[in-house]
């Protein structure tokens, strides 16, 4: 056995702080930070796909398209969708599970709707952790008190959340808002302060903000309003209807035969954002759809000034 006194000991720690030492100047003297790697020219290039895809909670009852059925299959759309950033509605734990374990690309951020930890709904946002850093989420309730766990807010059936996602490029250091959410389908007034306050929360912050979902509106509803009425100013802009894709059905359900259905799934960004393409997807396989949502993908850039 090779014994190794004391005084050798301390001799090789020292040999390895310094090697360390010296390694940490190199890198720090040949490795800009990236404030110093990215103009703000280069930051403005850069696109930002996104995608919102609600898909269906695992109901038992819908035969041929029950979730054990498509799971594979929406796991597939929304990992080749080159989003690096997703908002999904109506997410079971197990549905969360099962589409992450066919991906390696994404890491994810929300609580179950229920209990503010796994049961009901999630309305969680998933992001490429390579390109996006974390520096702060929640999820609030759709109610007049957001902080309280579970509640069904004002005359909505159920429990609604937000998942609120404050993130930051790896690369570029650019902070950008996410905020995903499902409106309820049932409580007008429910829908109406829901957008108030989603329309809040999106000016909170000075940067560059998206918000995904299934709202449960269309476009010629007062909810609608309310989110893009401060459109001149700090106010929402509604991707599709900037793009001419606000005529395109999301809500169609399974058979793939149908074509007709009103558009309840918007991405909204603010000022700080261009939207640059729109895009309504429409996979289908033997006659149905992944799911009864359609999924929506928009790529949108920075805007100069």
């Amino acid at each position: 056995m090779l014994h190794i006194s004391s005084k050798q000991s301390g001799y090789w720690l020292l040999i390895a702080s310094l090697t360390l030492a010296i390694v940490a100047q190199i890198t720090n003297c040949t490795t800009p930070q990236p404030s110093e790697q990215v103009t703000s020219e280069q930051m403005a290039s850069e696109q930002l796909t996104v995608l919102s895809f609600n898909i269906r909670y695992d109901n038992p009852n819908d035969g041929v398209d029950a979730w054990p059925n498509r799971s594979e299959w929406v796991s597939s759309i929304i990992d080749s969708s080159s989003a690096s950033v997703v908002g999904l509605q109506e997410v079971l734990e197990h549905q969360l599970a099962d589409i992450l374990s066919h991906t390696n690309r994404f890491a994810f951020v929300g609580v179950g709707r229920d209990d503010g930890l796994s049961a009901g709904e999630f309305s969680p946002v998933l992001y490429d952790s390579t390109t996006w850093e974390i520096d702060a989420w929640e999820t609030k309730w759709l109610s007049s008190n957001p902080s309280v766990v579970g509640i069904a807010g004002w005359d909505a059936a159920l429990p609604r959340i937000a998942t609120v996602v404050d993130f930051r490029n790896v690369s570029t250091g650019q902070p950008l808002r996410v905020i995903n959410t499902h409106f309820d389908h049932r409580g007008e007034i429910a829908r109406l302060e829901s957008a108030k306050l989603i329309a809040q929360w999106a000016t909170q912050v000075a940067g560059p903000v998206v918000v995904l979902g299934d709202f449960n509106f269309e476009d010629s509803q007062p909810p609608y309003a309310e989110m893009v009425s401060g459109q001149d100013s700090e106010g929402l802009l509604d991707s599709a209807a900037l793009l001419g894709g606000s005529s395109a059905p999301t809500f169609l359900g399974f058979d793939a035969t149908n074509t007709s259905g009103p558009r309840i799934d918007y991405v909204f960004c603010n000022q700080a954002l261009l939207p640059v393409s729109y895009e309504t997807l429409s996979p289908s396989r033997d006659g149905r759809f992944p799911s009864d949502h359609a999924p929506v993908r928009v790529n949108l850039k920075l805007r100069e000034d």
